[in-house]
């Protein structure tokens, strides 16, 4: 109540007079609380439900629910919805009011090798589908091929940057397509249904190798492009008559042009020719350093797969899981009715001290892993 009869509208910023009312000191900063009160939420709200899926998955899976179990599972499910809807909703709504673009949602970017921070009965019991996503991104000679492209089109340009016959830059680029041919590409990444809490390890597996399988995918195909729709092109692009050639034996001499070599080109080319096997050569190698990181993020899910050194597997279930090739060591923690077989089943690793490796084959002082 203001002094002169008027009334305080507070939250309009008036009064009932119409004067401005300023808005206090901490508003902004009240508002930036919030935001960051509402992230801590979304995040705090996805790590849960990863973790509680984690951990059902990694002790055998959802049991049977019978239904008091299924009316109390349905209840759960339903307030995690809500709240995520709540929290989204009011993320938006605020977003859009302070005319501020929202950051596009998804999931987390994949932090280096941050399959390791699942849990590691989780890990266990799926690698070997997370080896098999993690090989299927990864095609035999991957690498090597890649390199042979690179290597002929860097031949093609120096060809063409040289006064070469025309004949040895056709040839190159027959060889180029042939090698771009045996590229074999990563299949397109399979979007896996999402958990009602939390997200899969599987899932989490294709969205860690995802996106370098799409760039290295893009970066190809525009090399094919740009071969097939430039380059190509352009070198069989050649005057069709006599009278359009500019024969040798029909000039006098080299013009000025020739002297000063400012349009020294290959005969028969245009000048651009070898400024798009330029182009082409460096697009080959940003394809092969795409490639490169994504055999380095198979690297990672291979890893995640085979290292359970100092791992806690105690209430893991090893029942049906395929443990050849795991690599452990003394403070590995294995369930109690497992761990005489599988240290009888196991060897050491060469040049890792203190590390043992699950052998793929029985020894007379070692078990079978299937035991």
């Amino acid at each position: 109540m203001s002094h002169d009869g008027g009334t305080t509208n507070r939250d309009a910023g008036t009064t009932s007079h119409g004067r401005a009312f300023p808005k206090g000191p901490g508003h902004e900063g009240t508002r930036e609380a919030d935001r960051a009160l509402d992230a801590l939420l979304a995040a705090a709200h996805l790590r849960v439900g990863i973790a509680v899926h984690d951990r059902i998955m990694g002790q055998g899976g959802p049991p049977e629910l019978r239904d008091p179990d299924l009316a109390l599972d349905r209840m759960l499910a339903t307030t995690y919805r809500q709240t995520e809807l709540a929290v989204t909703t009011r993320l938006d709504r605020e977003s859009a009011a302070a005319g501020e673009p929202r950051a596009a949602q998804g999931p987390e970017a994949p932090a280096d090798n941050a399959l390791l921070r699942r849990p590691a009965a989780v890990r266990l019991k799926y690698r070997l589908e997370a080896l098999r996503i993690a090989h299927s991104f990864g095609p035999v000679d991957l690498l090597d091929s890649l390199r042979a492209a690179l290597r002929e089109a860097r031949c093609l340009a120096q060809l063409l940057e040289a006064d070469t016959a025309p004949a040895g830059a056709h040839e190159s680029v027959r060889r180029l397509a042939a090698r771009l041919a045996q590229v074999r590409l990563p299949p397109a990444p399979r979007r896996r249904a999402s958990p009602v809490i939390g997200r899969s390890y599987l899932a989490a597996v294709e969205d860690f190798l995802a996106p370098g399988a799409e760039q290295l995918v893009r970066a190809v195909r525009d090399v094919r492009l740009l071969l097939d729709e430039e380059l190509t092109p352009c070198l069989t692009d050649e005057p069709d008559g006599p009278e359009e050639r500019d024969w040798p034996e029909e000039r006098d001499g080299p013009d000025e042009h020739d002297r000063t070599g400012e349009h020294a080109a290959v005969p028969g080319y245009p000048l651009g020719a070898d400024v798009v096997a330029q182009d082409l050569v460096d697009d080959l190698a940003d394809a092969h350093d795409q490639a490169v990181t994504l055999c380095r993020a198979i690297s990672d899910v291979e890893r995640a797969s085979t290292d359970f050194v100092g791992a806690d597997l105690r209430d893991a279930r090893l029942d049906g899981v395929q443990l050849e090739g795991i690599k452990w060591d003394a403070a590995t923690a294995w369930p109690s009715e497992w761990e005489p077989l599988i240290r009888r089943a196991s060897l050491p690793v060469g040049g890792e001290r203190g590390v043992l490796v699950v052998a793929a084959e029985p020894h007379d002082s070692v078990v079978s892993a299937d035991a």
